[in-house]
This record gives C-alpha cells, sequence and structure tokens, in this order.
C-alpha cells in the first residue's frame, strides 16, 4: 500500500515542479522533493509561498487537493480541476432539474448515515450512544423533523464535556473542528467537481451565498471522522487555541484514515469520489439508492 502523505507548507518558500517530483524550496533552507505520485492533499498556510503554473497543472493532473488558507491559518480555498469529466454538462443539466422527492431521499439517506456514524463514534470512546441509535431510523424523506438537530444537540452533550458547537467560540475544540471540516469540504468538493457535478446547487442546503452547498450536504456523514480526531487530541490533551503544526497535520490527515464502504477500508478521499460517482448515478437513475455513504471502520 503507497504512504500518501500530506504537505503542510509553514514557511516562506517556493514551490515547483521537476520530472515529476514536488520540489519545495525554503528560504534559506535546503530543498525537499517528494514525487507527486505519492502526495494526497497540499496545505499552503504560509502567505509567502510561490507556487509556478507548472506545479498547478501537474495538481490538477494528479488530483491533489491543494487548499489553501486566510490569515488565521484556517482553510478558505480548495484548487478544484474543471475538466475531467468529459459530460460535465450534461450531468450538470441533470443536476439542475434534480427533482423535490429525490432531493427528500437523498438528505434522508445522508442524515440517518450521519447519525449512525455519530452514534459509531459514540460507542468507540464507549459513550452511550442509545438515544442516537434510537433517533437513526426515525429519519424520514426531507428529515422534516429535524432529527439530524435533535441528534446533534444529544451528540455534542456526550462527546464533549462543557461545550457548545458554536463556529465563532474560541474553544480550541471548535477551533479545531472547524479546521478540520473545512479541509474534508475541500475534498468532497474537489471530487464533486471531478465527477461533472456542481457545488452550488445542493439537495438540502440552498443559500445563495454558498457556492458549496452540494459539498456541505455530502460532507455530513464524514464529519464525524474530524470529530474522532479532536476527541483523541482533546484526551491527549493536545488543544489550545493555537493550533499547532501536530494539530493541524493530524487534522489534515484525516483524508488518509479509513472508512468502511461496500464492506471494504478505504481511505476517505477515496470515499469522497465513490460518494460522488454514486450521487452521478442516483441523478441518472432517479433512484437514491445508488448513493453509498460510508460507516465508521
Amino acid at each position: 500500500m503507497a504512504a500518501w502523505r500530506t504537505i503542510l507548507v509553514t514557511k516562506p518558500c517556493r514551490l515547483s515542479v521537476k520530472n515529476l517530483q514536488f520540489v519545495y524550496e525554503p528560504h534559506n533552507e535546503e530543498s525537499i522533493k517528494v514525487p507527486l505520485e505519492d502526495i494526497t492533499v497540499i496545505v499552503l498556510e504560509s502567505n509567502q509561498a510561490t507556487i509556478t503554473t507548472a506545479l498547478l497543472s501537474q495538481i490538477a493532473e494528479k488530483n491533489i487537493a491543494l487548499f489553501t488558507c486566510d490569515g488565521y491559518h484556517m482553510p478558505n480555498g480548495c484548487f478544484t480541476p474543471f475538466h475531467q469529466h468529459s459530460r460535465l454538462s450534461q450531468i450538470a443539466h441533470i443536476q439542475r432539474d434534480i427533482k423535490l422527492p429525490l432531493k427528500k431521499q437523498l438528505w434522508q439517506k445522508i442524515i440517518t448515515q450521519k447519525i449512525t456514524n455519530q452514534s459509531k463514534l459514540l460507542n468507540y470512546f464507549e459513550i452511550d450512544n442509545i438515544q442516537l441509535e434510537l433517533l437513526k431510523d426515525k429519519v424520514k424523506s426531507g428529515d422534516g423533523q429535524n432529527l439530524e438537530a435533535l441528534a446533534a444537540r444529544k451528540y455534542w452533550q456526550k462527546l464533549f464535556k462543557d461545550f457548545l458547537r458554536d463556529q465563532k467560540a474560541l474553544d480550541p475544540r471548535n477551533i479545531a473542528l472547524n479546521y478540520g471540516y473545512a479541509i474534508l469540504r475541500g475534498a468532497v468538493a474537489r471530487s464533486l467537481v471531478s465527477y461533472g457535478l456542481l457545488p452550488t446547487f445542493g439537495v438540502f442546503h440552498n443559500s445563495e451565498l454558498n457556492a458549496y452547498n452540494l459539498a456541505d450536504d455530502m460532507l455530513e456523514p464524514l464529519r464525524p471522522m474530524t470529530d474522532m480526531i479532536v476527541k483523541k487530541l482533546e484526551l491527549e490533551d493536545e488543544l489550545d487555541v493555537h493550533l499547532g503544526i501536530s494539530v493541524k497535520s493530524a487534522l489534515i490527515n484525516v483524508l488518509n484514515m479509513q472508512m468502511k464502504l461496500d464492506g471494504e477500508n478505504v481511505t476517505l478521499l477515496h470515499t469522497c469520489d465513490v460518494m460522488a460517482h454514486s450521487f452521478v448515478k442516483s441523478l441518472k437513475l432517479n433512484d437514491a439508492n445508488y448513493l453509498k455513504l460510508p460507516t465508521l471502520s
């Protein structure tokens, strides 16, 4: 099995490609070369990193997930190749015309799997999960009862002590969750685009100000993987409001962790591809049952 690598760029540097090798040249330090085929994720945290167009082209060809970060070092963008699917226009039209009943059925399946994975994560940490187990089989088409929100309240109360899930809170657990979710969101968007889908058009999320509505839909069953990492980091007393390199590396590495899909353990990055491909099949056949969603291993 290949030893996939994630690259976190934190120093001023020049990034280029030579002989299909990623070349990292930090200022006043020795350069480092890594085969492009070994890389799955690159995160550009430094705002003083320059990158050549030749490397960007190869990143697109190799379907490597490339993230940029804002002034607070939080992921704020993901480079997504747009030319990889030969029938992009056809799929985009099918996606645009998706009917409401199918949307509701897809959302039911997504939320059921999200609650299932939340329940499995509680069980992993030997935390009582009976309430979520009861909820996961009660989700109806469209989740009109909003069991997702009810499950979330119970889930966060049990997973973390004295915790409120608030994206703007300065709780280090929230900061770490935001970082990890941003990585997942970009990876999902990257896979959607590579299969000819437009991340803007979601099945549940539909904000006109959000370019990643569909990515936010498909992200839901994957969130517990980041939650697992943050919980482990908390137990190891590794968290503070200033996320260290080791914490960020652990959160980025979520894409190389494994989930169970079709009875096999596959990386989360590959899982994103399978989800996107199966979503296209669901749209073409007008059947939510073709959507494949992962389970915590």
